[in-house]
C-alpha cells in the first residue's frame, strides 16, 4: 500500500486553512491544529467552506485544539501557518511529538527562519513563500484572495525528494516551484512588507494610500532601509511579480521616478481580479489593516520589526525609520493614534533628519 503523507497544520487560518482545504480536495491527508476554539468547531462540524478567487466548494475537514496535538504523534511534516509572533511557540509545542525526520516548513509572512533553525534545526527546516492572499471571513469560512504561486526551498538550497514532495502536494492548490535562493525569496517580501505596512497607518484603502508622491517616497525610503540590512548580511534578494530590489537603489532623479512608477502600481496588480469576478469579496486591503481595522487584533508590525531589528543588529545597521513605523502602528492598534496620512509627516521628519531624504 501507498503511504500518504501525513501534513500536520499548525495554524487553520488564512495562509494554512487556504492551502490546506486544497490539499484536502487533491486527495492529502491533512489534519489542522489551531487554538481559535470556534474555527475548529466549525471545521469539524461542518467541514471548511472555501470561496473567493477560486470559486467555491466545502470540504470535510479534521481539526483539534493544540491541547490535543500529542493525537498527531509521530508528527510527520508539519506546516507552520501562524502569525510570526506565534512562531516560536508553535514549534515548542511540536517538539515532544516529532522525531529527527519531521519535517518543518515555515509557510508563514515574515522571516522566520532563525526561529526555526534555533528550535528544530536548519536540517528539519524548509521555508516557502506563500505567494498569495486570504482571509477568515468567519469560523469554517476562508476567502481566497489574488491567485498566486508557492516557492519552497531548503535552507541550504538543495532539491530534495522531500522538497519535491512539498512541490507536488502544495501544486493541489496552486503553482508551486522550488528555489535554490529562499532566504533571498523570503528575504524579499520581509522588505516589501514595510511598504506594505506603511500603507496600514492611513485611513486610506492600500492602492490610494500610494497615490501622493511623498507617500511613495516615504515607503520607498523604508523599503531602502531595510534593503541595507539584507544587502550588509549578503543576502541576494529575488525580485517577485509585486517588489524588485533594483528600483529602489536610487541613485538619481530618474531611479526615483522609476521607485515611484513601481510603487504605485504594485498595489494594484495584487487587485485588479477583484474588478473582473463575481464575488463580493470581504477583503480588499491588505493583511496588516485586515488586522487592524476588521480583526481589531494585534497585526504583525511589531513581529516583523522585531526581527528587522535584530537582523540590523547583526548587520550593524542603524533603522530609525521602521523603528518609528513599528512604534505608530502599536499606536493605532492600541487605539491612542489615529488612522491618518498626518502618519506620514513624522517617517518624513525621520528621512530628513537621517540625511536619507531622496534626490527629486
Amino acid at each position: 500500500m501507498t503511504h500518504r503523507t501525513r501534513y500536520t497544520f499548525i495554524g487553520a487560518g488564512a495562509i494554512g486553512g487556504l492551502l490546506g482545504g486544497w490539499m484536502i480536495h487533491g486527495g492529502c491527508e491533512v489534519t489542522f491544529v489551531d487554538p481559535w476554539k470556534e474555527q475548529v468547531e466549525a471545521l469539524a462540524a461542518r467541514g471548511m467552506r472555501l470561496v473567493g478567487a477560486r470559486g467555491e466548494m466545502t470540504v470535510p475537514t479534521k481539526a483539534i485544539t493544540n491541547d490535543r496535538l500529542a493525537e498527531l504523534g509521530p508528527l510527520e511534516i508539519v506546516v507552520v501557518a501562524v502569525k510570526a509572533q506565534d512562531t516560536r511557540a508553535a514549534l515548542e509545542q511540536c517538539l515532544p511529538y516529532a522525531t529527527p525526520d519531521t519535517v518543518f516548513v515555515s509557510m508563514q509572512a515574515g522571516m522566520n527562519h532563525w526561529t526555526f533553525e534555533e528550535i528544530v534545526g536548519e536540517s528539519r527546516s524548509i521555508g516557502a513563500d506563500p505567494n498569495y492572499g486570504s482571509a477568515v471571513v468567519s469560523p469554517g469560512v476562508i476567502e481566497a484572495g489574488f491567485p498566486n504561486y508557492i516557492l519552497v526551498g531548503e535552507m541550504d538550497g538543495a532539491f530534495t525528494p522531500r522538497l519535491r514532495r512539498l512541490q507536488r502536494d502544495f501544486n493541489n492548490f496552486t503553482p508551486t516551484f522550488m528555489t535554490a535562493n529562499i532566504t533571498g525569496t523570503v528575504w524579499s517580501k520581509f522588505v516589501y512588507g514595510s511598504q506594505i505596512m506603511v500603507s496600514s497607518m492611513t485611513d486610506q484603502p492600500s492602492g490610494e494610500a500610494m497615490n501622493p508622491v511623498r507617500n511613495r517616497l516615504v515607503a520607498g525610503a523604508l523599503v531602502a532601509e531595510a534593503m541595507r540590512v539584507s544587502d550588509a548580511l549578503g543576502i541576494n534578494l529575488e525580485p517577485f511579480d509585486f517588489f524588485d530590489p533594483w528600483p529602489y537603489r536610487v541613485r538619481n532623479k530618474d531611479d526615483v521616478d522609476g521607485m515611484l512608477f513601481w510603487i504605485k502600481h504594485a498595489w494594484p496588480r495584487h487587485e485588479v481580479f477583484r474588478e473582473h469576478g463575481a464575488h463580493n469579496y470581504a477583503m480588499t486591503g491588505s493583511v496588516w489593516r485586515w488586522d487592524i481595522v476588521v480583526r481589531k487584533r494585534a497585526s504583525e508590525a511589531s513581529a516583523f520589526v522585531d526581527t528587522l531589528e535584530e537582523a540590523a543588529r547583526r548587520a550593524k545597521v542603524d533603522i530609525p525609520l521602521n523603528r518609528a513605523l513599528r512604534k505608530i502602528l502599536n499606536e493605532v492598534e492600541d487605539g491612542s493614534r489615529e488612522m491618518s496620512d498626518a502618519n506620514f509627516d513624522e517617517l518624513e521628519s525621520i528621512i530628513e533628519r537621517e540625511g536619507h531624504t531622496l534626490p527629486r
